[in-house]
């Protein structure tokens, strides 16, 4: 019979190999289900395992999506930014264009990607994991400092998720056929968190998760079914939030906090995800000393964009 200890030897064999994402995962993911189911049998928890899995982190992932670094148009934004105070001060008798709203959207994320990698952290090969409570920050608060209408989310909250996770919206007043209507995005720029093979694999119903002794399921990435839906936030750090996609964002959380016994769970039709985010509002998780040395404003207006 195969031991604990041979399993992650051969899971070690294959952090050093040099392989696609993919396969990589494949591997990894079948290597650390044998591991936990086995380890769950036994009764038995190795320390290098534990060992294994901090180092693991980034090593690939269920969806592979590098995070999009975005070139900022300097006097793009600054059209935006007067345009956006032009239409507050007519009280919003005119919207946005989607070229502006994009560009606003740009602007929040790259400015939270930027202060990642100020704190050393590679944006394009790390998982972000432990980071939401920045991102959150770092990406709506610039926008909620215009005046624009943001929430700021729990999944706890949303979704009944069991463990921390913040994300956030911002509603738009956009400009469509001769007529203001409310255009409204998800931000999350630490989405990329919930792909890592370490925790997307079926070996997670049979462990308890680390920080909080749960035994719950794999993360959200295990249970999207929508490819592409899972790229476009993880390489923009943001989606427009539509009741279709609020469904795929809140659904895999909410899998995501059932254990496997329960999993007849997961027909519950019952939730309006769409409406938990969006009456959802809570206070920012990050404290103002904690953002000393951020950039939380966008730069001013009518003057030289840096």
């Amino acid at each position: 019979m195969e031991t604990l200890k041979e399993i992650l030897n051969t899971i070690m064999e294959v952090y050093n190999e040099d392989l696609d994402n993919d396969k990589k995962h494949q591997l990894l993911s079948t290597l650390w289900t044998r591991y936990y189911k086995l380890s769950e049998k036994l009764n038995i928890k190795l320390d290098e395992a534990y060992n294994l899995y901090l180092i693991g982190e980034n090593e690939s992932y269920i969806i592979y999506q590098e995070p999009e670094r975005k070139r900022i148009d300097n006097k793009k934004l600054e059209i935006a930014l007067n345009h956006y105070n032009e239409i507050k001060n007519n009280g919003f008798k005119e919207g946005l264009t989607e070229e502006e709203i994009k560009i606003l959207l740009d602007y929040s994320v790259e400015n939270a990607r930027k202060s990642f990698e100020n704190l050393g952290i590679n944006v394009k090969t790390n998982s972000l994991n432990g980071l939401c409570e920045l991102g959150q920050a770092l990406t709506i608060m610039p926008l909620e400092n215009l005046g624009i209408e943001v929430t700021k989310n729990s999944a706890t909250a949303c979704f009944n998720y069991p463990f921390n996770h913040v994300f956030g919206t911002v509603t738009f007043p956009y400009q469509d056929n001769g007529r203001v209507i409310d255009k409204t995005y998800l931000i999350d720029s630490t989405y990329r968190q919930f792909f890592s093979t370490m925790r997307c694999n079926e070996g997670r119903y049979y462990t308890e998760e680390e920080n909080t002794n749960l035994k719950v399921a794999p993360d959200p990435g295990y249970f999207i079914t929508d490819i592409d839906f899972a790229k476009t936030i993880m390489k923009d750090g943001y989606i427009e939030l539509t009741k279709d996609n609020a469904k795929k964002y809140g659904e895999a959380f909410y899998k995501a906090s059932i254990p496997l016994k329960d999993n007849k769970l997961f027909q519950n039709n019952d939730i309006n995800y769409y409406h938990n985010i969006i009456f959802d509002n809570e206070n920012y998780r990050v404290n103002n000393s904690e953002l000393e040395g951020f950039n939380v404003l966008f730069p001013k207006n009518n003057k030289r964009i840096r």
